[in-house]
């Protein structure tokens, strides 16, 4: 990509058009909107690409960033009303050489996904390496991984978790199994702020 002389070069080269839809597409209350993409076949070709589900984030009609996602199995493009949302991401990459040997492919060069959190203004949030897999907490500011539960906004771990109870308007956590001995007790999670209190 380096011999792009510009952002709306490279951004001509991955997208091709948007995909006319019957439905009507949900916009948020910021111009956030998820469009279907077809991309490029140059493109395509170039990083091995035959997904064709593509999606892209607008905001009031204009391209927001010049990313390429997939809603994915936990993903969902009705975004109208929630804060935050998760999609598959997709970057260049290269196979190592170890796989290459393994598999015998030709040629390195895919696009690797990667589960991002983004939220209402279409901001990417958090960013997660390839082949982990978190999980919103319905109508929160918090997501989970491995157990572990984080706020979204300030990255900061509550407690690794392995039972918990869920209100409208909080999540309590046990948190039994902590080095440090004064985490130990039941977090109560303020879904919405994310400040917590502890139970113990």
């Amino acid at each position: 990509m380096k011999n792009m002389k510009n952002e709306d070069d490279f951004v001509n080269f991955i997208f091709g058009q948007y995909i006319e839809r019957e439905e009507r597409l949900d916009i948020n209350e910021h111009g956030i909107q998820i469009i279907p993409i077809k991309i490029n076949e140059d493109y395509a070709k170039k990083w091995n690409v035959y997904l064709r589900d593509f999606v892209c984030i607008t905001k009031n009609g204009e391209l927001l960033t010049p990313t390429l996602y997939r809603i994915g199995g936990i993903g969902t493009n009705k975004i109208k009303g929630k804060k935050y949302f998760m999609f598959l991401k997709y970057v260049e990459a290269f196979y190592s050489k170890s796989i290459i040997n393994f598999t015998e492919t030709k040629d390195s060069r895919h696009l690797e996904s990667r589960w991002c959190i983004i939220d209402q203004f279409g901001t990417e949030k958090v960013e997660f390496k390839q082949f982990e897999s978190p999980y919103l907490v319905n109508d929160s500011c918090i997501y989970t991984i491995d157990s572990k539960y984080y706020n979204i906004e300030t990255k900061k771990l509550y407690c690794q978790s392995f039972s918990n109870l869920k209100s409208k308007n909080y999540l309590f956590l046990e948190n039994k199994y902590d080095d440090n001995k004064e985490r130990i007790g039941v977090f109560k999670i303020d879904k919405a702020t994310g400040e917590f209190e502890l139970f113990k």
